[in-house]
């Protein structure tokens, strides 16, 4: 089953051709505009997906031996949550693809994406399970019954992790986005130079607070605290807030796995403790590379994999809308039915 699957909720269009849940060839395109401005401006997102999509999935399919798109038996794409003109532009072009070819179209759940990434991996995800999805957008712990039992724990009640670490990086200058200049700040830092709150640190309690961190951090800078202990105290103390609240869950629902998704996964210091921590809870540690923890298609195409494995005949209707947020306690890879 060859499935064509394409990303575009915020800034990196991304495009995957996949034979089942292996990758036969991929792109992304990274947007570099948003950076003059301090942020992602939603409508230069949105025609910079307009402008490169097309000539992308061209040069995948030609990547897979393919002159065009006759051989593709599904066409998939992000629906949501993401920036909404963005999606559009890829979920438009995927449902008239699949509308123009006679093939069957899903619209997949980003958030679930993430973590479908280590869907049909070499190694085999063991449940229960937990899994931290920690993204620019979203922050948030799951547990995991099995690929169609995932239920959310908690999650932020403000800033989302990445964002904290993008727009601490861009208030001492580092730019935007930070969080990779951040984090190889943080490298050359004393992480015990800079005294920063924990907040919501109770490992019990599942959800997240980024915002007043940030604020500290803030406060710490204007008074002249030195940029690399600045970043490696960050640093130390989302990736402590994370992984405390991770393994505790692990504990407490005696998870035989541990999933971690989404862009902060690269962040070096978090790798590194995540497999410290696995080893010392005795569990098995999934993190993707860190190519893969940013947004992709690949994910979004073995979202679709898993879907499919479930049901064949699934498909979701051509009516199938973008959508900027989503809401509920229990997530699906296939959000339009």
């Amino acid at each position: 089953m060859r499935i064509l699957a394409v990303e575009t909720s915020c800034d990196d269009t991304a495009v995957a051709l996949l034979e089942g849940c292996s990758a036969i060839a991929e792109r992304v395109y990274s947007q570099t505009v948003h950076g003059e401005h301090g942020g992602v401006v939603p409508e230069l997102a949105s025609r910079s997906h307009m402008k490169v999509l097309p000539a992308m999935v061209d040069d995948v399919l030609a990547a897979g031996g393919m002159t065009d798109a006759g051989g593709i038996d599904v066409f998939a794409a992000t629906a949501g949550p993401g920036l909404v003109g963005s999606l559009l532009v890829g979920l438009s072009w995927t449902k008239a693809a699949a509308w123009a070819l006679g093939k069957p179209f899903l619209g997949i759940n980003h958030l679930a994406a993430h973590l479908f990434v280590h869907y049909g991996a070499s190694r085999t995800v063991q449940f229960p399970a937990v899994a931290l999805l920690v993204s620019g957008g979203h922050t948030c712990l799951f547990r995991m019954g099995s690929w169609d039992e995932i239920t959310l724990i908690g999650s932020t009640r403000d800033d989302a992790a990445g964002e904290s670490f993008d727009k601490t990086a861009k208030l001492t200058g580092l730019g935007y986005p930070g969080g990779a200049l951040l984090d190889s700040a943080a490298d050359r830092g004393d992480p015990d130079a800079v005294s920063l709150p924990s907040p919501m640190s109770d490992p019990a309690v599942p959800d997240f607070s980024f915002s007043g961190l940030k604020t500290a951090a803030k406060l710490a800078w204007e008074r002249g605290a030195d940029l690399n202990d600045l970043a490696a105290s960050f640093r130390r103390t989302v990736v402590d807030l994370l992984v405390s609240k991770l393994f505790y869950q692990c504990e407490v629902l005696g998870a035989r796995s541990v999933l971690a998704a989404g862009g902060v996964t690269a962040n070096r210091l978090l790798r590194r403790v995540l497999e410290e921590e696995s080893i010392k809870h005795g569990v098995r540690l999934f993190i993707p590379d860190s190519e893969h923890a940013m947004d992709n298609a690949l994910m979004v195409g073995r979202a679709a994999a898993a879907v499919l494995d479930s049901d064949p005949s699934a498909t979701s209707p051509l009516s199938c809308n973008a959508f900027a947020r989503w809401s509920g306690s229990s997530l699906t890879p296939l959000c339009c039915h």
